[in-house]
């Protein structure tokens, strides 16, 4: 695959689903802030990507040998955007300024700010064994048997969200700024401030999936799960399939020893 043909397929990547496990299990801890709770009446909310993926853009464009690494993580966060905002709307949620070609003209009260990170420190390469028949009897019964290996390496992807209430009319976060680095999508400030928290929510995942859209979808399905009421560690498990689902979740609380 080109680079050409590989950078910012974004509609692509919604469509496709990657192979992996068939469970996942994603680590969430969620808490709520101190402003006012979300409202389905009164409040609209905007997705903001965050300041730093300009610089990921511009390096997955160059002639960068990394290129196609930065191209994983503006991927990673602009997925990110994208199921946050379907999470929100499947809760009931009024969002604006959604999609993958964003109009950029709706009146947010509330503003969702999203990353996503990819730590390679906590990649963990695992090694499964199987046997095959090597020498067979002339019934066709396996005589001797030939060990084999595959190494398949699980990658570390997390995902935060902060929703929050900006201060004042003019506020910095109200403001869609679009820069052709942003790909179209509204920048964060590069230091977001001056606002209450309503929620937090943060969830990780080991994969062995490539696909940031596939990624994605699962981690905000288990950070955004029983919105507002999942509060706390939570282990989240989730049927690998094209559509996550969730089929278990438990409290995640470290005991004392």
């Amino acid at each position: 695959m080109t680079k050409s043909n590989y950078l910012y397929g974004f509609g692509l990547c919604l469509l496709l689903s990657a192979c992996g496990p068939g469970k996942y299990y994603s680590p969430v801890n969620n808490r709520l802030g101190t402003a006012r709770p979300l409202s389905k009446t009164n409040d609209v909310i905007a997705v903001l990507v965050p300041y730093k993926i300009q610089e990921m853009v511009k390096k997955a464009r160059s002639d960068d040998k990394d290129w196609l690494t930065y191209n994983n993580l503006a991927m990673d966060i602009g997925m990110a955007k994208i199921y946050t905002e379907d999470r929100l709307k499947e809760l009931g949620y009024r969002v604006v300024n959604d999609g993958l070609d964003p109009k950029n003209d709706g009146h947010p009260n509330v503003i969702a700010l999203i990353d996503t990170n990819r730590d390679t420190t906590k990649d963990d390469t695992v090694v499964r064994t199987y046997q095959t028949p090597l020498f067979t009897d002339t019934n066709g019964n396996p005589e001797l048997w030939k060990t084999n290996a595959d190494v398949f390496t699980y990658k570390y992807v997390d995902y935060k969200v902060r929703l929050v209430r900006p201060a004042g009319k003019d506020n910095e976060l109200f403001k869609c700024n679009v820069t052709p680095l942003s790909t179209d999508f509204c920048l964060a400030p590069e230091h977001p401030s001056n606002y209450e928290t309503i929620f937090e929510g943060f969830g990780s995942i080991n994969t062995e999936a490539n696909n940031s859209a596939y990624i994605l979808d699962h981690l905000t399905t288990a950070v955004w799960h029983n919105y507002p009421d999942m509060i706390g560690q939570y282990k989240v498990y989730l049927i690998n399939q094209e559509h996550p689902e969730i089929v278990k979740v438990e409290a995640n609380i470290n005991k004392k020893k």
